[in-house]
């Protein structure tokens, strides 16, 4: 709504029914530089007319404070993170609740430009930036999902095939002892020099079935290690049990081929210890 152009300036009772069209239209109190602007006129003038339109009680809306009060619970919002409010929104929301509640405009309200004015209410968070909330209402970090839990039932069988398969290692291991101690001569020390590989090839494969490694060349030369002990114990004790044997009556062959029944025993039940070393430890860190 814009005045018509005129050479005599107009009074503010002229002014003040235009004003109050442009009230009704706005749905708000305008600012001094809508007036100035729609009537034409100075700051003075605008000012005066706008003190004029906030005084006008009959045109603005009273607070009812005979109402019953009213619970904000009521009216609550879902608790979660506020988006951060600009300089200018905030001076925007203090003026427009100074006019509401006493009819006295912010200092905001005199630099404000020719725009629409943004309502205050606070902003919902969109569903992608809605943050995890636990179960008692309030957002706090993420909770990591529960490991799944271990089967006491298959692990404690696992364990109990572990200790069968030591007895079966250990009798492999007595076996090739004996013989070694049997071919020795008869004497303490050369007896314990006789029995000590395959004694040392039973400690070898307790320890790699029970200490993991995490680097791979230590894995690599363990195993190397492994290696050579085996091999070393397999040959002592393969010739001292065919002596032996030979020595007991074992003919035809038998005495070479009984030394292969205790070897092959000895690396199966080193195979599966180790084996169900790694596959107890696997269930434990599940």
């Amino acid at each position: 709504m814009t005045a018509p152009a005129s050479i005599h300036p107009r009074s503010i009772e002229d002014l003040y029914p235009g004003a109050l069209a442009l009230t009704d239209q706005l749905g708000e109190l305008p600012s001094r530089n809508r007036l100035m602007k729609e009537f034409k006129i100075g700051v003075p003038k605008a000012t005066e007319l706008r003190e004029r339109l906030i005084a006008g009680t009959d045109r603005l809306t009273k607070v009812d404070t005979t109402a019953p009060p009213v619970d904000p619970m009521d009216y609550a919002e879902p608790i979660g993170p506020q988006p951060a409010i600009t300089d200018e929104e905030m001076r925007e929301a203090v003026a427009a609740a100074q006019v509401r509640v006493n009819g006295h405009p912010g200092q905001a309200e005199d630099n404000e430009p020719d725009r629409p004015r943004r309502r205050w209410f606070r902003r919902r968070p969109t569903a992608g930036q809605s943050p995890q909330v636990p179960v008692d209402g309030h957002p706090g970090p993420k909770i990591p999902p529960a490991p799944a839990p271990v089967d006491a039932a298959q692990l404690k069988s696992l364990k109990r095939i572990r200790w069968a398969v030591r007895l079966v290692l250990a009798l492999g291991v007595a076996a090739s002892i004996a013989g070694n101690v049997l071919h020795a001569r008869d004497s303490l020390i050369s007896q314990v020099i006789s029995a000590w590989s395959p004694l040392a090839l039973l400690l070898t494969i307790e320890l790699i079935s029970r200490v993991p490694v995490h680097s791979r060349r230590l894995a690599i030369g363990r195993w190397a290690a492994t290696a050579l002990i085996a091999g070393i114990a397999a040959w002592v004790s393969y010739w001292h049990m065919a002596a032996v044997a030979a020595r007991y009556g074992e003919t035809n062959g038998a005495q070479y081929l009984l030394p292969l029944s205790v070897d092959g025993l000895v690396v199966v039940a080193s195979i599966c210890l180790v084996e169900l070393g790694g596959r107890i430890a696997a269930n434990i860190r599940r």
